[in-house]
């Protein structure tokens, strides 16, 4: 059974050069990333700088082309303008994701989405935060996770 809340997990392709310092220690990853995703107006032109540094731009167009041609096929997947949705009786999962070119959003009733591994497999250098539960880890992880 899925849980009794819906996850909001936020997922950025983070850069090479990052993820060779934070691979290790993807909590300094985390913490930083929450910071900016809580700062104030104000800040945000630093936050936007820093931001630009650590990750970068997904091909939206390739990404949403590669998830529809994976999933097109399967009777528990359906696209609703840029959203993908998985929506698996068998393993009470429903699951939505948006692709922005910043920034991936999956909004999933559960720990844990099939989209996370599907991702993994496009690229590996995607960093995933939960900033309500405060929960994040590298999609190349994912093996351990499952």
């Amino acid at each position: 059974m899925g849980d009794l809340y819906m996850r909001i997990y936020y997922i950025f392709k983070v850069k090479d050069e990052c993820i060779d310092l934070y691979k290790d220690n993807p909590n300094t990853l985390y913490n930083i990333l929450n910071q900016m995703y809580y700062m104030q107006k104000n800040e945000i032109g630093y936050g936007f700088n820093l931001f630009q540094q650590m990750i970068d731009c997904i091909d939206k167009f390739d990404l949403d082309k590669y998830l529809y041609i994976l999933l097109h096929t399967k009777m528990k997947y359906s696209k609703k303008g840029d959203e993908h949705i998985l929506n698996n009786l068998y393993k009470d999962e429903i699951s939505i994701l948006k692709v922005k070119t910043t920034h991936l959003i999956i909004n999933a009733n559960r720990s844990y989405t099939e989209f996370f591994l599907l991702l993994n497999q496009y690229n590996e250098n995607f960093f995933v935060c939960d900033f309500n539960n405060h929960d994040y880890f590298f999609l190349s992880n994912i093996k351990s996770l499952v």
